[in-house]
């Protein structure tokens, strides 16, 4: 109450007292301040939005042409994983040429072909 009296009267006020009488001044307007804010305004209705997709769409297509860059390496699951990123396909696996023809037939997965010694020779969706 000092620090008030002194301000009305036009007294000099030392560092404590004007440190106090300013804190003060700052506390009591951000009360009042803070008790006028209003949160976001929302109407009374029974309707919700849609929720949103955190979820990140699954790919519609596969590009073999974008795994070719592993032509002449060695298959690893490291590289067909980027092959695979790359291609943008949902799915990817190896071919060996001794494997049976595959009997599902999906345009979303990358098949990765490669040799008897494990190198790749060749990519394409199907």
């Amino acid at each position: 109450m000092q620090a008030i009296d002194k301000w009305q009267n036009g007294e000099t006020m030392n560092w404590l007292e004007r440190t106090q009488f300013t804190c003060g001044l700052l506390l009591g307007v951000a009360t009042v301040a803070g008790c006028q804010m209003r949160g976001d305004v929302r109407p009374l209705s029974s309707e919700l939005p849609p929720p949103p997709n955190f979820a990140g769409t699954m790919p519609q297509e596969c590009r073999a042409t974008e795994a070719r860059f592993a032509l002449g390496k060695p298959i690893d699951a490291s590289t067909l994983e980027e092959m695979r990123l790359r291609a943008g396909a949902r799915s990817a696996r190896s071919v060996r040429p001794t494997d049976p023809p595959p009997r599902d037939v999906d345009a979303t997965r990358l098949n990765v072909d490669i040799e008897a010694s494990g190198r790749i020779v060749g990519a394409r969706c199907g």
